[in-house]
Formats: structure tokens, C-alpha cells, sequence
């Protein structure tokens, strides 16, 4: 069996939590292969590609918008979607997951949230390993007010760090030392550094570091009934050629959408049927059925398009390449200024946005390894590093070093595990439960991240995220004789070799 996993572009820890599980399972008479794979490759071919072969040890971020439970029970689980490649289907899951969205009450959705956790836990398609503990690691000679943002990682559709920091010498761009994981500027199309791209095209909506959701390009918003949301644009917004952003834009942008459906936004935007507008800042979105976690999922995710760049476009808009057009026009905080791939990404900050940053633009440099990050932060080329440098380093960064300072972000991030669930043995629910009572969580909390993360809950929903995880659910212990019982009472059996053998039919 293969074991795929993130390879060292994301840092050592993947390799190390799944050279961890790998031993333990190996005791139940596997033989396992371990194969890294790119960090952008694992995106477009496991986690949205649907091409997992065997295992699978990744992580999925701690995006705003995912302290709502959709992405835990629905996104990542369901049958077909986009993003669950573990490839279960559950069909009578799959509706309750879907269904949950459309509960307004707020505690009879907690009390639906929580028993799909369970019908989870029992069918056991796939699980959570750690939860993460991020961090970042900046330099505190040159840049001040550097913010946590927690309960979520520094990612790019937050305010804080970003917008918040504030330079104390004459360099007044903010690098970034990071890797490669924009394909595209388009926003219609990106899939990996969706964060980023929208610190160019602004979303109508952001969530803040208490996990609330607050105005952005949209100055307010109001429920006219359950599928219908009115919503009125910021005065004064302007894109970056000088255009006025007005709501033919955002009715533009939100109908090419629900026309176009974008594979990498319709899991989000589905639920759309079409906007209209109102007035010239005021406009109407519509949704086929209500959806409680519309404002935290797709204000934060929708953004606005400038309608006089979009509509002489090309035919097909997904394959449109806007950096070879001149067309990345947004009305965000910063304006797009040169790309050059797995090198360096450079913005320059837009002084006309509401929220302008304190300082003249953002460098993201695409270093690629951890080593090449560790070095420029410690020969000044890098002012600030994230979640490719493992938290561990950053901590002992910070220790070494008088001028670097580390701010420890616990989370609601997660290491999975993932089994192809169309595929034997792992359709087989007996010995997709050996695998899970066969992982040792707290080994890879420290043999994989050093102490920072966190052994995972049963159930898919983090614990973290309070009220939406169901603490009643049975833990389970590690244990490899109980998983071998496991195997044994489904009829799997072991030569005289230690191979572990198919049920004889």
C-alpha cells in the first residue's frame, strides 16, 4: 500500500507523521510504501482530483471561514463533492450533512451537527490525527504590531497579521518567506492560494480573529427572508485603473459565477441561483434553500470583479491567464505588480482602500524549502515566515535570535487520514477501524510536530470549535492488539510471514 503525503515544500513534519503511523500500521501486517508529493500536485490530484490511491497523511488548513462546521461534516465528507478525497458516499449522510446548512435555529443545527459527528465515528471513513498548533516568526527590529490571529493561521484573507503590521526602518515592504502555491491569478480558478489572490480582489466579507464576521466591501447586509440577502456596498470603493465599484459589479461577478460554476467555488457557491440589483450600491443575492452558514462561508469567499475588465474577456474566463492581459484589477488592499513563478510574488499596498496597509507593498518569496525560509529570516531577506517553516523552528529561531520574536497560534487545523474508500480492504469498515485504533495520535504529536499540535478528537469537527463538536463521542485508544482483534474478528487472518491476508471467502 502507498502512503502519500506532503513532502518537505510543507516542511518535515509530514514525512515524520507518516513514517510514525506507517511503523504502527506496518505491526498489523502491512507493507507500506511512503511517497511525497508537491504540496500543489497533492491538491489538484488528491485532495480535489479524486485520484488517492491507498493512504493518505495531509493537513487541511485553519481557514476563517471553516470555524463553521459545513466544511467538517458537509465539504469534506459528502458524496461527490469536490473536496472529499477519501471518495466515501453515504448517501443518507450526505443529505443530513446538507441538510444541516438550511436549519436557521441555531441549536437545533447544533444538535444536527452533532449527530452526524456521530454517524461519522461509526462509519469511520477517514480521521483526524492532530490538530495543529501554528505559528509565526517575524523580525521585531524592522516591524511592529505584528498580531495573532487566533483561533485561526495566518492566512491570507485575515486582517491581522497583514494589514495590522507596521514598519519601524526605511524598508517598507513586507517579505514574506514562503513557497510556490499560486497557479494562477484568476480568481475563478485558483485553488491553492485562494488567501492571496484575494488580497487583491476583495471579498464582501471578512472573518476577524474572534472567528466573527465582519464588513468589508460590503458596509452591511440584511436577511430579507430565508433565501434572500440584501446587501449594500462600501461608498467610496474604487478598483485599482480608478473605476468606481458599484453593484452592477457584484451582480456581475456573483451571476458569472452561478453560470460558470466554477469547479474550484461551487462547493461554496452552489446554493446560488443569481443577485440583482437594487440600487447603485445595494443589490440582492438569492439561494435555492437557506443556508445558516452563508455569511461565514461565502461573503468571506465571494468576491467582486470588475465588470468592465470581466465582460470583454475572453470566452472561456476559467483559462483566461489576466497576468498576460494586464487584467488583475481588483479593489483590494494591494495591487498586483509582478509574478515571476517559484521566484517571487510582489504587491504593491493600494493607499486608496479602506484599510490601507502602513507600509508600501508585500513580497511573498517562493523559497520552496524550509531551509531556504530559516536562512533569510536569519540574513534578513525574509521578515516574516508562517506555516511552511515548522513551529518548532520558529520557536528555536526566536530563542537564538534577539531580533526574531515567535507567536504561537493554537487552531482548528487538522492532520487527516485518508482511505480510499472505493477500494478494498478499505471499504471494509472492520479494517478501516484496525487502522485508526492502530494510530498512535500522541506519537505524531511529537515525533511529527515536536510538541506543537494537539491529539485529535474522534469525529471529524476539531474540539476547538466549542459548541460545534460533540464531546459526548467515545474516544478511541490506541491500541495494536485491539486492531489485530479487529482484523481477526472480520475474518482477515496472517502466514506465516506476518502478511496480513484478505478474509478467505
Amino acid at each position: 500500500m502507498t502512503v502519500e503525503y506532503y513532502a518537505s515544500d510543507m516542511g518535515p513534519e509530514f514525512e515524520q507523521s507518516a513514517r510514525a503511523l506507517a511503523d504502527d500500521w506496518g505491526k498489523l501486517g502491512l507493507e507500506l510504501q511512503l511517497v511525497p508529493v508537491q504540496f500543489s500536485t497533492f491538491v489538484t490530484q488528491y485532495i480535489v482530483g479524486g485520484q488517492l490511491e491507498d493512504l493518505a497523511v495531509f493537513s487541511v488548513g485553519a481557514d476563517p471561514d471553516r470555524v463553521d462546521p459545513t466544511y467538517w461534516v458537509y465539504d469534506v465528507a459528502a458524496c461527490g463533492l469536490r473536496r472529499n478525497g477519501s471518495k466515501w458516499c453515504d448517501e443518507a449522510y450526505s443529505q443530513r450533512a446538507s441538510d444541516q446548512r438550511a436549519i436557521i435555529d441555531q441549536s437545533d443545527r447544533i444538535e444536527a451537527v452533532h449527530a452526524l459527528q456521530e454517524e461519522f465515528v461509526e462509519a469511520m471513513p477517514f480521521f483526524t490525527v492532530v490538530n495543529r498548533t501554528y505559528g509565526i516568526v517575524y523580525n521585531s527590529s524592522k516591524w511592529e504590531n505584528v498580531t495573532s490571529p487566533e483561533p485561526v493561521a495566518a492566512h491570507e484573507e485575515l486582517v491581522n497579521p497583514w494589514l495590522a503590521a507596521r514598519p519601524l526602518t526605511d524598508d517598507r515592504w513586507l517579505d514574506w518567506a514562503y513557497f510556490e502555491d499560486v497557479s494562477t491569478y484568476n480568481p475563478l480558478a485558483e485553488e491553492s492560494a485562494v488567501g492571496w489572490v484575494r488580497f487583491i480582489f476583495d471579498t464582501f466579507a471578512k472573518n476577524n480573529s474572534e472567528g466573527k464576521t465582519v464588513p468589508w466591501a460590503a458596509e452591511s447586509w440584511t436577511w430579507i427572508d430565508d433565501t434572500t440577502l440584501e446587501v449594500t456596498l462600501r461608498e467610496g470603493m474604487l478598483f485599482h485603473d480608478g473605476e468606481a465599484v458599484t453593484a452592477d459589479d457584484a451582480v456581475y461577478t456573483i451571476n458569472t459565477v452561478v453560470d460558470l460554476q466554477p469547479p474550484a467555488m461551487s462547493s461554496r457557491t452552489s446554493n446560488i441561483t443569481g443577485a440583482e440589483k437594487i440600487d447603485d450600491l445595494t443589490f440582492r443575492i438569492s439561494l435555492n434553500s437557506p443556508d445558516a452558514a452563508f455569511e461565514i462561508t461565502v461573503l468571506t469567499y465571494m468576491f467582486i470583479l470588475p465588470e468592465h475588465i470581466w465582460s470583454n474577456g475572453p470566452e472561456d474566463l476559467l483559462a483566461w491567464d489576466i497576468v498576460a492581459d494586464d487584467a488583475v484589477i481588483g479593489s483590494g488592499p494591494f495591487k498586483f505588480k509582478t509574478w515571476l513563478p517559484n521566484e517571487v510574488h510582489e504587491l504593491d499596498a493600494n493607499a486608496d482602500h479602506f484599510q490601507a496597509p502602513e507600509y508600501d507593498g508585500l513580497r511573498r518569496l517562493a523559497l520552496g524549502q524550509a531551509d531556504a525560509i530559516r536562512a533569510a529570516l536569519l540574513d534578513g531577506t525574509g521578515d516574516i515566515a508562517t506555516s511552511v517553516l515548522p513551529v518548532a523552528s520558529m520557536d528555536d529561531l526566536a530563542r537564538q535570535n534577539d531580533f526574531l520574536e515567535f507567536i504561537e497560534v493554537p487552531s482548528h487545523g487538522s492532520v487527516f487520514v485518508w482511505m480510499n474508500n472505493e477500494k478494498a480492504p478499505f471499504n471494509d469498515r472492520a479494517f478501516r477501524m484496525a487502522i485508526r485504533k492502530a494510530s498512535n495520535k500522541q506519537r505524531v504529536m511529537i515525533e511529527g510536530w515536536q510538541g506543537f499540535a494537539v491529539p485529535a478528537s474522534e469525529g471529524p469537527v476539531p474540539r476547538v470549535l466549542g459548541q460545534w463538536y460533540n464531546s459526548d463521542l467515545e474516544q478511541i485508544a490506541f491500541d495494536i492488539d485491539a486492531a489485530r482483534q479487529e482484523l481477526e474478528d472480520a475474518g482477515y487472518g496472517w502466514g506465516s510471514d506476518g502478511a496480513l491476508h484478505f478474509p478467505v471467502k
